[in-house]
C-alpha cells in the first residue's frame, strides 16, 4: 500500500501542470518581446547570410488570430553592393492563422506594410542580390499563403550597371474604382532603362494575385522610354514566370530602329510612327497582330511576330500599305527617312546612300517578311505599286522578289546580300518588263500615244557595307532595249540642232517618228559603267552615244552624236554632252563644231550677200540605218534581255509573284 493515494497524486500533478500552463500564458502575455529581437536577428542572418536587425519594438498579441507587429526592421545587402540595405520596413503588421499553420503550412490572413523600401540589383559580374547564401538563382521560390496585403508608401529600386539601368518604382495599394474595380495596385516609376530616361505609370490587380498561374492579372499602364511612348491595357498570364500576356498595345516614337537596344528586334530606321494593335505573348512567341498606324506619311497595317524559341530569333510579318510614300522607306537603304536625315549622309557633292548596314542587326534575327504597297507616292519616278518578300537566314538577306509597278510595266529585282562576308557581298538580278516610254517621261514630248515599250536586264555583283560602296564596286552587265515604237520628230530635230526642219515641224505640227530600235548596253567594271552600245535609230535621225557613268565618283561622261538621215537647209549638227555629277548633271551641246560652222556661215554670208551663209549649215544626211538586229542581239546576249521583257503590260503595272532562286 502506497503512503499517498494515487488519485490524490494525480490531482496534485494536474494542478501543478495547470499552474505551469497558466504561468506560461501569463509570461507570454506580459513578457517583453523585444528580448526576442536579437535571437530572431541571429536566426535570419544565419538563414540568409545577411545582417538582419529589428531596431524598433516587437509586440505580439495572442488573440485569435495572433497579431505580430514589428517596427523598423532592416535586412542588409550583398557585400558587393554600395547600398548597405536591401530591405527596410518601417512597420510590419501581420496576423497568423494557427489552424492552417498546424494543418497546411504558414498562412497569414493579413499583412500590412508601411514604408517598405526594397533594393533589387545585379552586380557587374551578373550576381543578383536576391540570391542568398548558396541558393540557386533559378530556384523557384515558395511563398506563404497571404489572404490580404496592403502597402502604404512603398518603393522598389532596380539597378543593373551592365545594362545602364537604374529605376525607382513607388507603389501603394488602393481601392479599385467603378470602372476598374480589379485595379487595386498603383505604381509610378522613373529613372533610366538601358541609358534612356524612363517614366511609368501603371495600375494592376491585387499584388498577391501575381503568384497565381491560373488567374489572369489585369494591368493598365503607360510609359515613356527615351523618345518612345507606349501604353498597354489587358491581362498578364502567370506573370511571375512571364508565360504570356494579352494586351491592347499602342506604340509611338521617332524611329522604330531605336527599339533594337531595348527589345532586341532589328528594324531598319524609319520616320516618326504611331502603331496600335493587339500584343500577345505565349510560349516565348510575341505577336503584334491586327495592328495599324502610320510611319511617316505612309499608312501601315498587318501582323508581326517574333519567335524566341528559335536561335537566332525568327521574325515573321505580313504587312500592307494602302498609300506608301517612297521617301519613308529611305532608312532601308541608308538614305533619308521621311523628314529625318540619314545618320551618315553622303558628302556634299554625292547622292548615293553612304550609311552602312548594321551587321549586328543582320545577325540578330532570321526573317520572313511579306510587304505590299498598293499605291506609291513618288515625286521623281512613275512608280505605281510594289510587293516585296524579304528573307534573312543566318545573316544572308534575300529580296525575292522586289517588284515595282512602274511606267505601265514592272521592275522586278532579285537581290542577295551576304553579311557573313566582310564587306557584304551583294548580287542583284534586275529585270525591266514592258516599260512604256510615254509613262517614263510624263509631260514631255515623248509622252505621246503609242511610243512603245522597253525591256531590260542587269546582272551585277559588288561588295561594300553601304549602297554607295556596293555600286562603286559593281561588276556585270546592264542593258535596256526597245524594238519599235515612236518618238516626237521635234525632239529628234532639236537633238541634231536642225534649225530648218525644227521650224517646219513647229509650223506644221509635231509628228511621231517610228523607232527602228533603241539600245543602251553597258559593261560595269569596278563601278564604272562603260558604254558598249548606246543608240536610238529612227527614220529621221540616228543618235549614237559613247562614254561612261562612274558610280565610284558619281560622275557622268556621255556624248550623244546625232546623225540626220535626210536633207536640212540649216543644221548646226552639234554633239550633245551629258556631264557633271549625279547631284548636278549638265546637258549641253558641244559648241566647238557648232561655232566653227556658225562662224564660217557668217563669213560666207558677208562675201556672198547672205546666200553663202547656208553652205556650212547644209546637212545632206547619211541615209544609213544602224544594224539594229545585231545590236539588239548583243544586248540580249550580254544581259539576258528577252523579247518578252518588251511586251506591253496592258498599260497597268502588274505584280508577279513568280518564285525564283538566286544564282
Amino acid at each position: 500500500m502506497f503512503p499517498i493515494n494515487v488519485f490524490t497524486l494525480l490531482k496534485y500533478l494536474a494542478g501543478i501542470a495547470m499552474s505551469v500552463v497558466l504561468l506560461a500564458l501569463l509570461l507570454v502575455a506580459f513578457m517583453d518581446w523585444n528580448l526576442m529581437r536579437a535571437p530572431i536577428g541571429r536566426w535570419v542572418s544565419g538563414a540568409t547570410g545577411r545582417s538582419f536587425v529589428i531596431n524598433g519594438d516587437l509586440s505580439v498579441n495572442l488573440g485569435l488570430p495572433p497579431r505580430i507587429v514589428v517596427n523598423d526592421l532592416v535586412l542588409g545587402n550583398a557585400v558587393w553592393s554600395d547600398k548597405p540595405n536591401m530591405l527596410e520596413i518601417k512597420r510590419l503588421d501581420l496576423r497568423l492563422d494557427i489552424f492552417r499553420l498546424l494543418t497546411t503550412g504558414l498562412a497569414f490572413p493579413e499583412i500590412a506594410l508601411s514604408a517598405p523600401h526594397v533594393t533589387l540589383e545585379v552586380s557587374r559580374d551578373g550576381m543578383a542580390n536576391w540570391v542568398f547564401n548558396d541558393q540557386n538563382a533559378n530556384q523557384e521560390v515558395s511563398f506563404p499563403v497571404i489572404d490580404r496585403l496592403t502597402i502604404d508608401h512603398g518603393s522598389v529600386t532596380y539597378r543593373d550597371p551592365r545594362l545602364n539601368t537604374d529605376l525607382l518604382f513607388e507603389l501603394k495599394t488602393r481601392e479599385g474604382d467603378r470602372g476598374n474595380p480589379a485595379l487595386t495596385l498603383e505604381i509610378d516609376g522613373k529613372g533610366h532603362f538601358k541609358g534612356l530616361p524612363t517614366t511609368l505609370h501603371a495600375q494592376g490587380g491585387a499584388l498577391l494575385s501575381l503568384r497565381s498561374a491560373e488567374t489572369p492579372y489585369p494591368i493598365k499602364a503607360n510609359g515613356v522610354l527615351g523618345k518612345t511612348q507606349a501604353s498597354i491595357e489587358g491581362i498578364l498570364l502567370d506573370p511571375l514566370h512571364f508565360k504570356g500576356q494579352q494586351l491592347n498595345f499602342t506604340l509611338v516614337g521617332n524611329d522604330l530602329a531605336s527599339l533594337f537596344p531595348i527589345i532586341g528586334v532589328p528594324i531598319p530606321p524609319t520616320p516618326a510612327y504611331r502603331l496600335t494593335g493587339f500584343l500577345d505573348h505565349i510560349d516565348n512567341v510575341w505577336t503584334f497582330s491586327r495592328f495599324k498606324g502610320t510611319i511617316g506619311q505612309s499608312d501601315i497595317a498587318g501582323n508581326f511576330a517574333v519567335d524566341r524559341n528559335q536561335q537566332p530569333q525568327m521574325i515573321s510579318a505580313d504587312l500592307v500599305s494602302k498609300q506608301l510614300r517612297m521617301q519613308d522607306l529611305g532608312g532601308f537603304i541608308g538614305a533619308d527617312r521621311g523628314a529625318q536625315p540619314s545618320a551618315t549622309p553622303p558628302a556634299n557633292d554625292r547622292v548615293l546612300p553612304a550609311e552602312e548596314f548594321s551587321l549586328k542587326k543582320l545577325a540578330a534575327a532570321n526573317a520572313d517578311v511579306h510587304f505590299r504597297g498598293e499605291k506609291i507616292i513618288s515625286k521623281n519616278t512613275p512608280l505605281n505599286n510594289m510587293t516585296a518578300h524579304l528573307v534573312i537566314t543566318d545573316g544572308k538577306l534575300a529580296l525575292a522578289p522586289l517588284d515595282f509597278g512602274v511606267a505601265g510595266g514592272n521592275l522586278v529585282s532579285y537581290i542577295e546580300m551576304d553579311s557573313r562576308q566582310s564587306p557584304i557581298v551583294t548580287h542583284a538580278e534586275i529585270t525591266a518588263k514592258g516599260l512604256h516610254l510615254a509613262q517614263l517621261f510624263p509631260g514631255s514630248s515623248l509622252a505621246a500615244a503609242d511610243t512603245g515599250t522597253m525591256g531590260g536586264r542587269a546582272n551585277l555583283a559588288g561588295s561594300g557595307n553601304s549602297v554607295a560602296r556596293m555600286l562603286a564596286s559593281a561588276n556585270g552587265e546592264a542593258a535596256l532595249i526597245m524594238d519599235g515604237g515612236s518618238v516626237g520628230e521635234l525632239t529628234l530635230r532639236l537633238a541634231n540642232l536642225d534649225i530648218a526642219n525644227s521650224l517646219l515641224v513647229l509650223l506644221g505640227g509635231d509628228k511621231q517618228v517610228p523607232i527602228r530600235c533603241m539600245v543602251s548596253n553597258f559593261k560595269a567594271v569596278d563601278g564604272d559603267f562603260i558604254v558598249k552600245d548606246l543608240l536610238l535609230d529612227t527614220a529621221k535621225v540616228n543618235i549614237v552615244g559613247t562614254g561612261n557613268i562612274d558610280f565610284g565618283d558619281e560622275a557622268i561622261h556621255l556624248r550623244l552624236v546625232p546623225e540626220s538621215k535626210g536633207f536640212s537647209l540649216a543644221s548646226l549638227r552639234g554633239p550633245i554632252a551629258i556631264t557633271g555629277t549625279f547631284k548636278t548633271p549638265v546637258l549641253r551641246p558641244e559648241l566647238g563644231g557648232v561655232i566653227v560652222r556658225g562662224g564660217l556661215a557668217v563669213a560666207l554670208g558677208a562675201v556672198s550677200s547672205g546666200v553663202g551663209a547656208l553652205i556650212p549649215l547644209l546637212d545632206f544626211g547619211t541615209e544609213r540605218d544602224s544594224n539594229c538586229k545585231t545590236l539588239l542581239g548583243e544586248a540580249k546576249a550580254d544581259s539576258g534581255v528577252k523579247t518578252s521583257d518588251m511586251a506591253p503590260r496592258g498599260g497597268k503595272a502588274q505584280n508577279h509573284q513568280t518564285k525564283k532562286k538566286m544564282p
